[in-house]
């Protein structure tokens, strides 16, 4: 199993997994410190939460001692990085900006949304005489009893959310003002009004691109959505519910993520700037020659002198194989030993591989395991890849790299102080 160290898809599910547990870590004054970043420390609860919470978590018993550390030291560096990326983020005062604050404010209203529909579904049950009426009509088939009940509940559901738009709607004096709807529309056109909710017509359609002004029905669409969001939000706001934690996590995960996104298009401005990166790094572009081996391991020459006469004179490598490899893997599957790529195998063996024609059998080839006869089966040649099937992995090529040398950037505004090499992969301090 391979760790990238410092991968910004790292990153990103860092800074979720970081805000799923913010607050739970911290406060254990005697937690074991890992490394300070700056003025703020990575401890070891916070390194196990991590791992608790990764992709590998459930891999993590099956692997051994040294992968198990190459881990922990991944996202240790990960854990820094984050910090690294947040404590920046908070100096150039993303968290006042307009952009940070109104995702603030829409993630808001969609958690308080949440919290309210939550509610409602938790209102919902069947009536006892609906219950049994589809239990008699559904008899004996338990697959269509369940999604009768299903549709049953979700077409109750549509209802309650109705009546409770209606309410709220009454309760909050809302107006809606679908005649302004039209030519001379304007972003600040007030489509609906109440107490403490608004709708302006910017809100609808701010950030899509349209050629003219979109259809009445689209508009109409648009507007009773998000009115139903707004209401609800509302409701559970004035019912004093608290998502302080929820908000909490959405800061100290957006800043890093707000950061990187502004890095990005610094590092990559245009298509120009990754088509001289294609043409400057041929190895990004590069796909290595393939092919399916066959092979015969013995363990004298003259063994393999024997058995290459044999198969000349028509018996089958992949028999002999079976029979007299002394390699394991080949033995157990008669000699096919699938796909290898250029650079993954045996040097003196590749060499062979490159200049025989398919179906030829090699000389034989000494290695430390053994005297070697091969043969290929098929083969797919070396080809390089064009920019334009690969352009998302040129992107992240050029943000890869910078992204590593801006880490060190931070690292010299913000002291790392690595209190612990155990767990960090190759023992590197943070590099």
């Amino acid at each position: 199993m391979k760790f990238i160290r410092h991968s910004l898809a790292g990153i990103a599910l860092l800074g979720t997994m970081m805000g799923a547990w913010s607050g739970q870590a911290a406060g254990k004054a005697d937690d074991q410190v890992l490394v300070k970043v700056g003025e703020e420390t990575v401890t070891a609860a916070d390194l196990e939460q991590a791992v608790r919470s990764s992709p590998y978590a459930t891999q993590f018993n099956t692997l051994d001692e040294e992968e198990q550390a190459a881990l922990r030291g991944d996202l240790l560096k990960r854990l820094v990085a984050f910090h690294l990326l947040r404590m920046e983020a908070h100096a150039r005062g993303l968290d006042r900006s307009a952009p940070f604050r109104k995702e603030e404010k829409e993630y808001r209203i969609a958690q308080l949304y949440r919290f309210y529909t939550r509610k409602l579904r938790e209102q919902l049950a069947l009536p006892e005489e609906v219950e049994q009426r589809l239990k008699a009509e559904f008899k004996g088939q338990p697959d269509a009893l369940a999604a009768a009940r299903a549709d049953e509940m979700v077409e109750r559901y549509r209802e309650l959310k109705l009546l409770t738009v209606r309410h709220l709607r009454d309760r909050l004096g809302v107006v809606f003002h679908e005649d302004r709807i039209g030519d001379g529309i304007r972003p600040d056109t007030v489509l609906m009004e109440g107490d403490g909710v608004r709708i302006l017509y910017g809100d609808l359609v701010e950030g899509e691109s349209f050629e003219k002004t979109p259809s009445r029905e689209w508009i109409e669409d648009r507007l009773y959505k998000r009115a139903e969001l707004l209401l609800f939000a509302r409701a559970a706001e004035q019912e004093g519910v608290d998502i302080d934690r929820e908000m909490a996590a959405f800061r100290r995960e957006r800043m890093p993520a707000m950061l990187m996104e502004q890095l990005e298009k610094q590092w990559v401005p245009d298509e120009q700037t990754m088509k001289a990166y294609y043409n400057s790094h041929p190895g990004l572009s590069y796909v290595p020659e393939r092919w399916h081996v066959g092979q015969l391991v013995l363990s004298s020459y003259a063994q393999a002198a024997a058995m290459r006469k044999r198969i000349l004179a028509g018996e089958s490598l992949f028999v002999l194989a079976g029979r007299y490899s002394i390699d394991p893997y080949g033995r157990a599957h008669n000699g096919d030993m699938g796909w290898l790529k250029e650079g993954d195998g045996n040097p003196a063996v590749e060499a062979q591989l490159k200049r025989m024609a398919d179906g030829e059998v090699s000389d034989i080839i000494k290695s430390a395991r053994g005297y070697h006869l091969v043969t290929v089966l098929e083969r797919r040649p070396a080809m390089r890849r064009t920019y334009q099937s690969m352009k998302d992995r040129v992107r992240q090529a050029i943000i890869q790299e910078k992204f590593a040398a801006y880490l060190q950037e931070l690292q010299q505004k913000y002291p790392v102080e690595w209190k612990v090499l155990a767990g960090v992969e190759g023992g590197e301090q943070g590099g």
